[in-house]
């Protein structure tokens, strides 16, 4: 397969509205960003699939052939998918694999539908803009298995079986996701599975219509209206004005006179409020959408109604198999944070208003403005600002007419340029028992109220966050949503050590609570057997065989350090003759956390990792508890062996000492669980929360460089674009003024401080001013012997804009 030619084609996004006019998408005015899938028959029969900014696929006669993560490889040079293996393999009911040639029955922007025919048995995927794929097959029965994935996979995939009989079955396989929507299998029509829908005959010219999905469906929702009269839509969610082709793609099936909607962003559970669409026949509106893109140019999550980032840290349940069935409820928005200091922004704008020229960007912080138009749509309106602190900024895009401010802008803030934390371990990590809230309906003791949690609580709310409103309590995933007490909301130390750290650090924090109730290091268990330990992607309860998942939030997050906590579960086996769950060695638990350690680091060897000491305990009958706190001990000596040997290769510490402490501090563990009255003496309490938040700060503060207080001067950065008329506008610099120009500038200092922008680029500046310039640009310097200089001495902001072109 050639990559290149692969990846060009994601250009050609209307190829498939080309070939197939019937299916098309209402059309949006001025959209600058190519938006929607397209779709090509190769030369020798290969159907190729690609969503700009997301996913490649390859069609052969087994199935899926490649798939290519366009969002963290964006020239597609990986293929995600098992060698000599099929994404989806597919086999009949006497178990040989199917294998016919693809046919691409139609396209949109939209969806694409694929096609196989096995004599009287036919099969389609219906690959959708979001990255949902609905896989359907009628006129006999077939196994479907997958995904089949490599090893080291940097994103997953979900299948999830929807409705199967002997004469059809129906599956949706989820691309990007660990995890899948919760969905109602629907009877009627299984083939719209996850597909919200709405009946109305005959829109009113101004009727609205609201549909609001249900929690369970968070993953790019779609939406069908039925019997739609209302010609192009306008969208709306939470009542802000959505952008077509960035925020949402549509069309009209004139098959069936249904309008098709898929949003194309996460949508996290919780409010209906904040969860309803309202879709109402279009009105000439303009929209603007601002996003953060990353180093490689995809766009980070960012709501665009909140403007928080979304995270999706959803850790498959822990049930067998590999890696377990799958949770919803850990997809959640924060106040944005990067750890990148390099701020790319792109604006893009829909039904602009008469006039419209550009979009002028402003970032603002701790003693610093910057400012620039642009006036050039390309991949949208962009800017790129190199932030001089970690701190938090804010971040405007405003759009302009005639040159001037309009009254359509976007703002987020704040906009944190700071550091990311992966907290990683079991249940104690996870922060079980300290705080907790249960889905409504458990069969355990606990309050059900504020569940769930996937916006920050308010200050006053009386639920637990960080000052920020960045941390706050986080999904545990251990079960299914299915089981009786899924996805328990809990608070751990990580929202206090937030607050230490943002004091200590003088920086803006985020810690991911990774922590996952009853997970080992390397193996779910430990026998004397070969084949009996379940080690790694073999296992669904150790770290190691979860590794590809949290080496994804790392890196999605820009992650830089990880605090790790893991052991506990290992040390509790207290048999020396149990064949599958024998007390393991300490040499064993050492060199399982050595893979531990080497897989975390599989794509980032400059990781940083604090290993913490595992804590003292008093669990199960006092022989047994004295048998685990001695193997505790023996681990948490090889913890201090293994950083020893490992920190000259690569940056790893040690973390608190918890051992030391909850031994003397013993009543700052629970002694009996609050959701069931059984013993515990394992969890910490409140207070022992708030003890280890306070113990990783000691470590980290200590180990981590204070961020320094903004300089008391602002710092004014002005953009000076290459001017390509003969407008002259002249602006007047303070002394103190940076100026930075475009590689073609010619900048000249002399002692008038008149600043002037023409074809030419000539600015003239006090003797004092500082000119700074690319590495083309000529300056000179000219003062008068004997002038000078002004006598203000506070900078003022300088800006000079772009002449419209």
């Amino acid at each position: 397969m050639n990559v290149r030619r692969l990846i060009i084609i994601t250009l050609l996004i209307c190829i498939g509205v080309a070939i197939f006019p019937r299916h098309h998408q209402p059309q949006a005015t001025a959209q600058p960003l190519a938006a929607g899938l397209s779709a090509q028959i190769a030369a020798d029969g290969r159907v190729l699939i690609t969503m700009p900014g997301r996913f490649a696929l390859v069609f052969v006669p087994a199935g899926i052939s490649e798939w290519r993560d366009l969002r963290r490889d964006p020239t597609g040079n990986r293929n995600l998918i098992a060698p000599a293996s099929s994404l989806i393999t597919v086999q009949a009911a006497t178990g040989t694999p199917l294998s016919a040639p693809p046919a691409l029955v139609r396209a949109s922007p939209l969806r694409a539908l694929v096609r196989y025919e096995y004599g009287s048995l036919a099969m389609t995927y219906e690959v959708w803009a979001g990255g949902q794929i609905a896989i359907n097959v009628t006129g006999g029965k077939a196994t479907l298995t997958g995904p089949h994935l490599i090893p080291d996979a940097s994103a997953g995939a979900a299948l999830q079986p929807v409705k199967l009989t002997p004469a059809a079955q129906h599956w949706l396989l989820y691309l990007d996701a660990w995890a899948v929507d919760e969905l109602p299998k629907l009877a009627a029509e299984p083939a719209l599975a996850g597909v919200t829908t709405s009946s109305n005959a005959g829109l009113a010219a101004t009727g609205p219509l609201t549909i609001t999905p249900p929690d369970g469906v968070v993953r790019y929702p779609r939406f069908r209206v039925n019997n739609w009269t209302g010609g192009d839509p306008l969208v709306q969610r939470a009542g802000v004005t959505l952008a077509p082709g960035v925020d949402y793609l549509a069309e009209y099936d004139d098959e069936s006179g249904d309008l098709i909607v898929q949003y194309l962003h996460l949508l996290p559970p919780g409010s209906a409020a904040n969860r309803t669409f309202t879709i109402r026949p279009a009105q000439t509106e303009p929209v603007l959408a601002l996003a953060m893109l990353t180093s490689n140019g995809a766009p980070r999550p960012l709501d665009p109604v909140t403007g928080m980032l979304i995270i999706d840290a959803d850790l498959p349940a822990g049930t067998t198999p590999a890696p377990g069935p799958l949770t919803t409820k850990d997809v959640f928005q924060i106040p944005y944070i990067q750890t990148d200091p390099v701020l790319r922004l792109q604006a893009t704008v829909t039904d602009p208003p008469a006039g419209f020229d550009g979009i002028r960007f402003t970032v603002s912080g701790p003693s610093f403005t910057y400012t620039s138009d642009d006036t050039v749509a390309g991949d949208g309106f962009t800017a790129t600002v190199t932030l001089p602190r970690r701190a938090e900024y804010s971040v405007t895009a405003t759009i302009l007419v005639n040159g001037a401010p309009g009254t359509l802008s976007r703002t987020i803030n704040p906009v944190g340029y700071g550091r990311v934390f992966v907290s990683i371990g079991d249940s104690i990590t996870a922060g079980k028992w300290g705080f907790y809230r249960l889905p409504p309906g458990s069969s355990l003791t606990g309050s059900s109220d504020g569940y769930p949690f996937t916006n920050p609580p308010a200050p006053d709310s009386g639920y637990p966050r960080s000052t920020d409103g960045r941390n706050y309590p986080q999904s545990d995933n251990t079960q299914t949503d299915s089981a009786s007490y899924q996805n328990i909301y809990y608070a751990g130390y990580q929202i206090e050590l937030n607050n230490r750290l943002a004091t200590c650090l003088n920086s803006p924090v985020f810690i991911l609570n990774d922590g996952f109730s009853g997970i080992r290091a390397a193996r779910d268990l430990y026998g004397n057997t070969t084949g009996s330990d379940r080690i790694g992607v073999n296992g669904y309860m150790n770290v190691l065989g979860k590794a590809a998942i949290y080496r994804q939030h790392i890196a999605d997050l820009g992650a830089e350090q990880v605090l790790l906590q893991v052991g506990t579960n290992d040390a509790t086996a207290v048999s020396t003759t149990n064949l599958y769950n024998n007390l393991m060695p300490a040499s064993v638990y050492k060199e399982d956390l050595r893979a531990v350690v080497t897989a975390l680091r599989q794509d980032r060897p400059s990781l940083a990792l604090w290993v913490a000491r595992l804590p003292w305990r008093n669990d199960g009958t006092a022989s047994q508890a004295a048998t685990r706190r001695a193997t505790t001990q023996t681990f948490n000596q090889s913890i201090g062996e293994l950083v020893d040997e490992l920190d000259d290769s690569a940056p790893i510490r040690l973390g608190p000492d918890f051992y030391s402490y909850f031994a003397t501090n013993q009543s700052q563990i629970i002694t009996v669980n609050p959701s069931n009255g059984s013993a515990d003496n394992i969890h910490p309490n409140a207070a022992g929360f708030s003890a280890m938040a306070e113990l990783w700060a000691n470590v980290l503060c200590a180990d981590l460089p204070r961020e320094p207080d903004p300089s008391p001067t602002p710092t004014n950065t002005v953009y000076i674009p290459t001017v390509t008329n003969t407008a002259s506008p002249t602006l007047t610099a303070s002394p103190t003024a940076t100026l930075t120009a475009s590689p073609t500038a010619t900048l000249t200092a002399s002692p008038t401080a008149t600043l002037t922008a023409s074809p030419t680029a000539t600015l003239t500046a006090s003797p004092t001013a500082t000119l700074t310039a690319s590495p083309t640009a000529t300056l000179t310097a000219s003062p008068t012997p004997g002038s000078a200089p002004p006598s203000q001495s506070t900078p003022v902001p300088i800006y000079i804009p772009l002449v419209n072109r």
